[in-house]
Order: structure tokens, then sequence, then C-alpha cells
């Protein structure tokens, strides 16, 4: 009877922690359409990206505080999940060889953007990427693998479906619309691939996601997702590379306990 407790009690355990990821995820979705008309303080409204900066906070807030009534566990714990903890030492090296070549392609092929300033490198490079690492891969994916017992495969690609969606605003004609949702949502995939594959440390798909949106935001590779031809190449070409070189440096796989 002990043992079919256990059985029963972590069953119900890994149902409960998964319709809370299902339910921050379905809020992520809706967040920026009900807080938005909310959010018209004159200090948000005077100040570049507050209000996205803010839906992803509450974001974060509220999938964090489903998965801690769903596990009712230390908060520690839930925080040491997300992988945000692991060492970033290894994950540093990757990414400075991912993007050289392409950093350097830029800086001998395109120009620097006109339109960039100091609140867009903080929000569009680092503070809305490192929210969003957290959030779908740290939080989502770590929280369904380790904790609800999901194999890694669906638990990278429901955060990725709606990672993808919640960009879906970037558009502004469906075909346009289509594309960021398709591009964004294959990038969310390869994140969490990236968290996974790198033992649940979540630096890597941080510093991939900074390290694309950087150079988006440095040099005039397109105005959105889509990008150009030789912006999709540049893309293309990091991408391969930082797959590549994740099995090189990446630790080998280990069982999760």
């Amino acid at each position: 009877m002990t043992v079919l407790t256990r059985l029963s009690d972590t069953r119900t355990r890994a149902i409960l922690l998964s319709a809370a990821i299902i339910a921050g995820l379905v809020f992520t979705a809706v967040s920026g359409g009900f807080l938005r008309p909310h959010l018209t303080a004159d200090w948000i409204l005077s100040t570049p990206y507050m209000r996205s900066a803010l839906i992803s906070l509450v974001d974060a807030g509220v999938l964090f505080a489903l998965v801690w009534l769903a596990a009712w566990t230390h908060p520690g714990r839930i925080a040491a999940i997300t992988g945000l903890g692991a060492s970033p030492i290894r994950p540093l090296m990757w990414a400075g060889a991912v993007f050289l070549p392409a950093l350097i392609i830029c800086v001998a092929l395109v120009s620097l953007s006109d339109a960039s300033g100091p609140a867009d490198y903080g929000w569009l490079v680092i503070g809305g990427p490192v929210i969003e690492e957290i959030v779908y891969r740290g939080l989502a994916v770590g929280v369904l693998v380790r904790l609800a017992g999901w194999h890694w495969l669906p638990a990278v690609i429901l955060p990725g479906i709606v990672f993808g969606l919640v960009h879906a605003g970037a558009g502004t004609d469906p075909m346009e619309i289509a594309g960021i949702v398709a591009i964004t949502g294959l990038g969310g995939l390869l994140f969490g691939w990236l968290f996974v594959r790198w033992g649940f440390n979540l630096w890597p798909a941080i510093l991939l996601h900074v390290g694309l949106n950087g150079l988006w935001t440095a040099f005039a590779l397109g105005e959105n997702a889509i990008g150009d031809l030789f912006a999709n190449g540049v893309r293309v070409g990091t991408v391969i590379l930082a797959i590549g070189l994740t099995f090189v440096l990446a630790p080998k796989p280990r069982r999760e306990d």
C-alpha cells in the first residue's frame, strides 16, 4: 500500500505541475492584451519598453507562483531548476566561438542600425531575452522534465509553440505574422534543446538569444525576426555553428535522476 500511495502521489504531483505550467503558458499568451490597457501611468508610458518589461515580469511571477503552489516545495528548489545558477564559464566560451564569425561578417559587410539606443540594448538585447529564457525554458521546460517527468521533446515543443505565438504582435500582415511566429517558434525549440542538451544549464540558451538579438539590434539586418536573404544566411550559419559546437563543448548527456 505504501508503494501504491507513493506512486499515486507522484502521479498527482506530475499532473498538478503539468497543469500549472500549461496554465502559466496560456497566461503569457494573453497577458499582454489584458495588462497593457491598464499600464497607462505617465512614468510607464514615458519609459521605453517599461510596459513590456512589467508584463514579462508578471508572466514570470505568475508562472513561478503556479509551480510553487503545485509543487509545494521550497522556492529555492524551483529557482535552481531553472538552470540560471549553473556555471556560465563553458557556455561563454561556446558563445564566443559561435558569434565571432557572424560578428566579423556583419562588421565587414553590414551597416550599423540607425534606430538603436541604450533602451533597445537594455531591453531587446538583454532584459527581454533573459526573462523569456527563464519563463519558457528554465521554468517551463525545467519543471516539465525535472519535476513532472515529461520526455524532453514534448516539454520543449509546448513552450516553443507558445513562445512563437506570443511574438505574433510583431507582424503587420498575415504573411509576416506567420513568418515571425514560425521563426520565433523554431528559435524556441532550439533554445529548449540547448537547455536540455547542456544539462539544464540555462546560459547557452540565454547567450544565443542575447547574441542573435544583439546582432539584429546593432546591425541593419531587418526590422523584425524575418529579415532578408543575407540576414537569414547569418542566422542559419550561426545556428548551425551553435548546434555543432554544442556537441563538442557541452557535457555528455546523462539520465536525469
